[in-house]
């Protein structure tokens, strides 16, 4: 599970009417032309290789501000793949698993960008100049975030599309720094502590200074429920762990959409849905929703299920150790008795031959 999860969920209806009830949709003014359209369909990739040049662009710009875990999915994603590929001599890649490699030469493509995309990102960050061969390793990392999540492994590790690559350069074009300019901090992948535990992992995609912005790589300009709906939920989570490992630490005090494609940043503040205290008493009845989330009863079932069954052995293996030092006891005591005896009847019998 997971807050977009969570959200999303079919049977999670009282969720959303929930959030919609309580936050209303604020008005919706914003107004620009498509200024970057799309290139090709591979929409999901080319979003989220945007999101990671999106973070190494703010990273450059935001030295003395930044905060960040230094985590990526896809460095995650990258030894989960690289273990696999150790398992097999080939595997079967793709949607439909028909492009069949051998495990060795798939391991060593992967491994090459991934090696060179770390450089290049660190190089990136260090001057600020943007090359084609960026923006292919953060398609590769893309392509690896896929993998992560899905179980899929992109069939296409070893080539680009060089549509997206335009594509992604002419997103990024659009971005005008004063909007992610950071006074004091700048959070990427900002996680929400006991928050993002709550739900099954969450984080965000930045924060500057207080405000909390999601990125949207979508051609359609307007507010969607379910956009607003995440936002809030970041929020919320936030306040139930903090950012990052600091629970004290919640800055959040206004939300917001980036439309990348138009180049366009929509903000709002937090007291426009409700005060503090209407925050807080959602706050709980969130808890609570979650702690009785269906696939959490199963997950505490299942666990109460394994503790009684370890109890049960743990106290069979107690059972079973004191059994074996009172039948030790036993045998000693018993053993102790028969050396008696025959002391004894030795000691009658030398008595007898003296006599």
């Amino acid at each position: 599970m997971s807050l977009t999860s969570l959200l999303s969920g079919r049977n999670n209806q009282e969720l959303r009417d929930k959030f919609k009830t309580e936050f209303l949709t604020p008005s919706f003014n914003l107004k620009a032309e498509l200024k970057a359209p799309p290139l090709t369909n591979n929409y999901g990739i080319v979003g989220t290789a945007f999101d990671y040049l999106l973070r190494f662009y703010l990273q450059h710009h935001n030295k003395d501000t930044f905060i960040q875990n230094n985590y990526w999915v896809a460095d995650g994603s990258f030894k989960m793949l690289s273990r696999w590929l150790l398992l097999s001599t080939e595997i079967a890649t793709g949607f439909h698993r028909d492009k069949v490699f051998q495990t060795k030469d798939l391991l060593t493509i992967i491994t090459n960008q991934y090696e060179q995309t770390k450089v290049n990102y660190k190089n990136y960050v260090h001057t600020g100049l943007l090359t084609d061969e960026l923006i292919c390793n953060t398609i590769f990392l893309a392509k690896l975030d896929v993998y992560y999540r899905s179980g899929i492994i992109d069939e296409n590790f070893d080539n680009y599309n060089h549509e997206d690559i335009k594509d992604i350069k002419s997103i990024i074009s659009l971005v005008d720094n004063k909007n992610f300019q950071a006074k004091e901090k700048c959070y990427l992948n900002p996680t929400f502590g006991a928050g993002s535990s709550l739900v099954g992992g969450a984080d965000a995609d930045l924060i500057i200074d207080n405000t909390l912005i999601d990125i949207k790589v979508t051609k359609n300009l307007k507010l969607d429920r379910n956009h607003i709906n995440q936002v809030l939920g970041y929020y919320l989570l936030s306040l139930i762990g903090g950012v990052n490992s600091n629970p004290n630490d919640r800055p959040i005090e206004n939300i917001g959409i980036y439309f990348a494609r138009h180049g366009e940043l929509w903000t709002i503040p937090i007291i426009e849905f409700g005060d503090k205290q209407k925050f807080e008493t959602f706050k709980e009845w969130l808890i609570f929703y979650v702690n009785n989330y269906p696939n959490n009863q199963k997950l505490r079932l299942l666990n109460m299920a394994i503790l009684k069954e370890e109890t049960q052995k743990e106290d069979k293996n107690i059972k079973s150790d004191v059994k074996k030092k009172n039948s030790t006891k036993k045998t000693s005591t018993e053993s102790k008795k028969t050396k008696t005896v025959t002391k004894s009847k030795r000691a009658i019998e030398k008595k007898d031959d003296n006599s």
